[in-house]
């Protein structure tokens, strides 16, 4: 009976994404317990910093959907609200075609581009790397990135459907076959270009394979179709789009952006404990990470029928879930931290207290904004939280390459907070709560508040006539 509430239900479709997300999480995690200091310990400090940034670099890649993902998430959520097959086919098609191009696109300019950079001294990489090692892997991580442009679509219409658990069981597959791909390569004794595309591609070909699923044999009404191709629909994409173009860059500046200072600045062979802390602290999201893929469309899908009790239940539930749980994560990484990671990636990747401190503290403050952000990205109400995004990722360069200089990595992730303190977190809280008390609101309070209102309007009219009243009393009387 149990199994039997899980698909027809809102909550119950979150359950069962959740749970399916858990279990992907918990395989990613073991694979990356086994996997990243199988690679730090091949690879070496230096080329391991390397491939870490040279991954974060390349995550820029992503913003090349200027939008068209998530916006598509958005679209689809309302055509299941109303069970419009139609329109989703449409909007699919369209968004296919727009990544696809793109991606096409930029895979022509970076081809022509990459030869003329010189990637040893963007990385501040030693001789002992090889220039064309560096160069190599490059190139193959930003192939990688571009095919998954359009295969990431996949995963965006299952969350649409509110069927996140097919794309997770993808999740699981692509995992497993990165980390097998990992130990074949390092069995091989493979150069690192190569074993980037055993490990790391496997992640995009398991994309790749669940988008042929979906629209082949699961969902076949979306099949992309040259009669679909609408200009409308397509600038509907483009113009919806944007707001979350913006949030994107911002958020690959703060995330990408701090590889990249560290790596410049202090060494490649820094990245590595900055990286490795960044990842471990990262497991303190996990509320976060597992439930908000698939609360985005539960919102939207609520939203488009109007059923607001139910987005503000669902809200507040997850702002303290997420609170309590981040705090527990965050405290026991604190205080166990560095003895983990020095068991788990070995002494090279061991950071300071502090650094660990600070990354903790950042935890908590994106834990409490991503319960907002998913809300405000489901109702597409991100027009100020994009300027405001891009400010903060402008504020938080400057002052990580400020700080960098004079305390270390710790000013990096320092800059980070300082930028969303400043600029980002009270107005977007400023947002979420003029939603609830105007458009969100209860219908018994609304009600109530109208009724005063009126009572009120209907007072100072009726005091009005009075008085209107008695000056032509007394002008009659003189």
């Amino acid at each position: 009976m149990f199994s039997a509430f899980l698909p027809t239900s809102r909550y119950g479709r979150i359950v069962k994404a959740v749970s399916s997300g858990a279990a992907a999480r918990l395989l990613s995690a073991g694979i990356m317990l086994v996997s990243l200091p199988l690679a730090v310990r091949y690879l070496g400090a230096e080329r391991y910093g390397v491939w870490a940034t040279i991954t974060t670099t390349v995550v820029w890649i992503n913003l090349l959907d200027l939008g068209i993902a998530n916006t598509l998430t958005n679209s689809i959520s309302r055509a299941y609200a109303l069970s419009d097959k139609a329109s989703a086919s449409r909007y699919f098609t369209n968004a296919l075609l727009i990544t696809g191009s793109m991606a096409a696109l930029m895979g022509g300019v970076f081809a022509v581009v990459s030869s003329r950079v010189n990637w040893m001294k963007l990385f501040n990489v030693s001789a002992n790397v090889q220039a064309a090692e560096v160069r190599d892997t490059v190139v193959v991580a930003a192939a990688l990135m571009l095919l998954g442009l359009p295969c990431n679509l996949g995963g965006k219409l299952l969350a649409g459907y509110q069927e996140l658990h097919r794309n997770n069981y993808a999740v699981c597959a692509g995992a497993v076959a990165s980390v097998i791909g990992l130990a074949l390569g390092i069995a091989l004794r493979v150069s690192m270009p190569a074993l980037f595309v055993m490990s790391v591609g496997c992640l995009t070909f398991a994309s790749m394979a669940n988008l042929i699923f979906v629209v082949t044999w699961h969902k076949p009404w979306l099949l992309p179709r040259p009669a679909l191709i609408d200009r409308s629909t397509s600038k509907e994409l483009f113009n919806s789009g944007s707001s979350f173009f913006l949030i994107q860059v911002a958020a690959v500046v703060v995330f990408s952006s701090d590889n990249i200072v560290v790596s410049h600045y202090l060494g490649a062979a820094e990245v590595t404990p900055y990286s490795v802390t960044w990842r471990l602290v990262g497991l303190a999201a996990v509320l976060q990470s597992l439930i908000f893929p698939a609360l985005w469309p539960a919102y939207a899908e609520a939203y488009a029928k109007r059923d607001y009790g139910w987005i503000r239940r669902t809200f507040s539930l997850t702002m303290k879930g997420t609170v309590v749980l981040n705090l527990c994560c965050v405290a026991a990484l604190v205080v166990f931290g560095r003895t983990l990671i020095r068991a788990w990636a070995g002494p090279a990747a061991v950071p300071t207290f502090s650094l660990l401190l600070a990354m903790g503290v950042w935890a908590l403050i994106s834990g409490f904004m991503s319960v907002e952000s998913c809300l405000l990205a489901a109702l597409n109400r991100t027009r100020a939280q994009a300027f405001l995004s891009i400010v903060a990722a402008a504020v938080n360069i400057a002052l990580s390459i400020a700080l960098v200089r004079h305390i270390g990595s710790v000013g990096v992730i320092g800059g980070t907070i300082l930028s969303y303190l400043l600029v980002l977190v009270v107005p977007q809280s400023v947002i979420v709560r003029s939603l609830f008390k105007g458009e969100l609101a209860d219908e018994e309070e609304l009600f109530a508040f109208r009724s005063s209102l009126f009572a009120k309007t209907e007072f100072l009219y009726s005091s009005s006539e009075i008085r209107n009243l008695d000056v032509a009393n007394s002008g009659g009387s003189g």
